[in-house]
Formats: C-alpha cells, structure tokens, sequence
C-alpha cells in the first residue's frame, strides 16, 4: 500500500507521518508533497492507494485534479481541515474527512476503512459513527 500525505506545512506532514508508523498496517511507502503541482506529479507517477490531503490541494490544483482522476484511478482521499464547514463540503460529496489537529485514533479509523474499501464517513460533529470534534 503507497500512502501520500499533502499538506503545505512540513510540520504538519512529519505529525501525520508519525501517526501513520504507530498503526497496525504495513505499507510500501508513505511519500509527501506540499500542496502544489509536486502533490499532482506524485499522484500520476506512484498512483497512491490513499491519499491524505489537506482541502487546499482539492482547492488550488482542482483542474489539475480533474486530469489525473480522468487518466487513472488513485485510492481513497481523506481529506484534512482545520475548518469544520470546509470540511462538510467534501464530506457531502462523499469524501473521508478529519479536522485537524487529527488524532491518531481518528487516522487509525480513516485508513483502516480506507485500506479495506469500506464505505466513507465523515469523522467529525453529528454523523452518524462519528467521532465527536473537539
């Protein structure tokens, strides 16, 4: 399994990095891009089975977005925010979601479900399986 994490601030890539190496899965490589076209190249060229990005990839590179979902198929985005109503938008349309700072249980659930194909939910306020937000 190739799991990418996007995110514009380094810190915030090296936080999820090091939730990712305390689950209980194996993969083959967890690469990271900052939220621009290096996050795009990276997904045409290692077509990753997860994909954890912060909103502002989906935001600023969206065409580019649109050209890579055309030409393949890449796994499960989980998409992160520190804003809860950003991420009820991608939650509408279907996407995983967790607001930032992400809790290593909320990343555990996310993946898990990601790596088996479950059916996405959002994971913050009022869904139904939620986690609470904070």
């Amino acid at each position: 399994m190739k799991i990418l994490l996007v995110d514009d601030k380094p810190q915030m890539r090296s936080e999820l990095k090091l939730l990712l190496e305390t689950l209980p899965f194996t993969y083959e490589a967890v690469l990271e891009a900052a939220c621009d076209t290096g996050a795009i190249r990276l997904i045409e060229r290692h077509n990753p089975d997860i994909i954890v990005t912060d909103a502002k990839l989906l935001i600023s590179e969206a065409s580019a977005l649109e050209r890579v979902n055309a030409s393949q198929t890449h796994g499960t985005i989980i998409v992160t925010s520190s804003y809860e109503f950003v991420l009820d938008a991608f939650c509408k349309g279907g996407m995983a979601t967790l607001l930032k700072p992400v809790a290593k249980e909320e990343l555990k659930y996310a993946v898990l479900r990601a790596a088996s194909g479950m059916r996405r939910e959002c994971l913050y306020g009022g869904q139904p399986g939620a986690v609470p937000a904070r």
